[in-house]
């Protein structure tokens, strides 16, 4: 399938708190906009330990790219592992005990 066909075609997810009023615990309304921002922010905090960003498309996909400028569209968030794994040619293992503790002690 091709990246416009994917974008065109991507419904919510179960994931999506967007529109969802269980997750407007003050009132607000949380936006996919907003929702997709805030998860890439979250996500390159893993990411830039294998050398690799990941960022928002309209709010409809992400965009997870290499330090050599190689990229892949990446629809849902389960879908960035496997790309970052292609991307950086390294086991990519979001709860690896190393990578964990490292951003424990990370600064906020």
């Amino acid at each position: 399938m091709c990246a416009l066909c994917a974008v065109l075609g991507s419904s919510r997810y179960w994931t999506d708190a967007a529109g969802r009023p269980e997750f407007e615990a003050d009132g607000t309304k949380v936006s996919q906009r907003h929702e997709h921002a805030r998860r890439a922010q979250l996500a390159n905090g893993v990411l830039e330990t294998f050398g690799l960003t990941l960022k928002d498309w309209g709010a409809s996909s992400y965009v997870l790219e290499n330090a050599a400028g190689k990229s892949e569209s990446v629809y849902h968030l389960n879908g960035i592992w496997a790309a970052a794994e292609r991307l950086s040619g390294a086991v990519c293992d979001p709860l690896d005990d190393g990578l964990l503790a490292r951003l424990e002690a990370a600064p906020r």
